[in-house]
């Protein structure tokens, strides 16, 4: 920083982030994806691109074999429930050890987070996503979809 440039003006020229709550949020409505989608966009925000490439790459895979292994294994609601939960914890353990240094020196610069609403569209959104690509996959595979 300059010393023209006050804690102010380096706070109004950084771009918005998504927060480790909004990422917590938006993977619990929709999946790994949307966790990968705001991490990937909290890189490009910070240009950083090629970790933003491998960030939305690898939660793609990641929610590939979670479908995998929950079509394998996934008999109830409750093994459901947990694998569920643990791709949320998961998720926010690779974030926090990826960008958690990064979020303690953006919040003391003064650095402003989207609105949780706004994760929450994000979740919706991959939710909504997965949930086409699902169908479109059983649709061509001809096999029967899951049921309730």
């Amino acid at each position: 920083m300059s010393t023209s440039q006050t804690p102010n003006n380096a706070a109004r020229d950084l771009p918005p982030l998504y927060s480790l709550t909004a990422i917590g949020i938006g993977t619990f409505l929709g999946s790994a994806l949307a966790a990968g989608y705001m991490l990937a966009s909290n890189y490009a925000a910070l240009q950083q691109r090629k970790p933003a490439q491998y960030a939305l790459a690898a939660s793609i895979v990641f929610v590939v074999l979670l479908l995998f292994l929950q079509y394998l294994w996934v008999t109830t609601i409750q093994a459901a429930i947990i694998l569920m939960f643990v791709q949320i914890a998961l998720a926010l353990v690779v974030v926090n050890k990826l960008q958690g240094a990064m979020f303690a020196s953006y919040e003391k610069m003064g650095g402003k987070y989207y609105s949780n609403w706004r994760a929450v569209l994000v979740g919706i959104g991959a939710s909504f996503a997965l949930t086409f690509v699902s169908l479109l996959v059983f649709t061509l595979s001809g096999a029967p979809a899951p049921g309730p």
